[in-house]
């Protein structure tokens, strides 16, 4: 994998995807977690709900950093139509509200704007209900606000997951 930096770093992509990784895990494992531990006291039903919403929000946090980053080290070359392998990703991650308390408007959330509001979102919410009886869906809650304004996103999980491998992979 082809390191680009620009001022004076370059960004690790084989950390960012391997955090990446590491979120689809927590995601594709929480299921089979159940199955394995079906009870509420098993010690792995336990450990996981210590720890599971927490591990969840530290690694959106983290690799829509490393996204961020990687975006902006990369815009002048996605920028180059005559660098096709080195294409801007566009993929959507799931849907938005940009102002909850007066419209009830959705629109659809884009990879840069996934990354934007993990990083400025007040709350990461797995959403599966009561996390400690049932496993994650496919998607998380994001809330925040802009200026006075509250907004509110779901963050499709897969989708993340592959827009984020997309944007550390140069495409041939």
């Amino acid at each position: 994998m082809t390191t680009y930096g620009r001022n004076n770093f370059e960004l690790n992509s084989s950390i960012a995807i391997r955090d990446i990784y590491r979120l689809f895990l927590v995601f594709s494992g929480d299921g089979r977690l159940f199955e394995l531990a079906p009870t509420p006291d098993d010690p792995l039903r336990l450990m996981r709900d210590d720890h599971f919403a927490d591990e969840i929000a530290h690694l959106l946090v983290g690799t829509a950093v490393a996204n961020r980053i990687h975006l902006e080290h990369m815009s002048q070359l996605r920028a180059d139509p005559a660098e096709p392998k080195h294409r801007l990703v566009s993929m959507q991650c799931g849907s938005l509200q940009t102002d909850i308390l007066n419209s009830g408007k959705e629109f659809p959330l884009s990879f840069e704007q996934a990354c934007n509001k993990i990083i400025h979102a007040v709350h990461i919410v797995p959403d599966c209900g009561n996390p400690a009886e049932n496993p994650l869906s496919s998607e998380v809650k994001l809330r925040g606000h802009l200026g006075k304004t509250a907004w509110s996103a779901y963050l499709n999980i897969p989708q993340y997951v592959r827009a984020s491998i997309l944007n550390f992979r140069d495409r041939t």
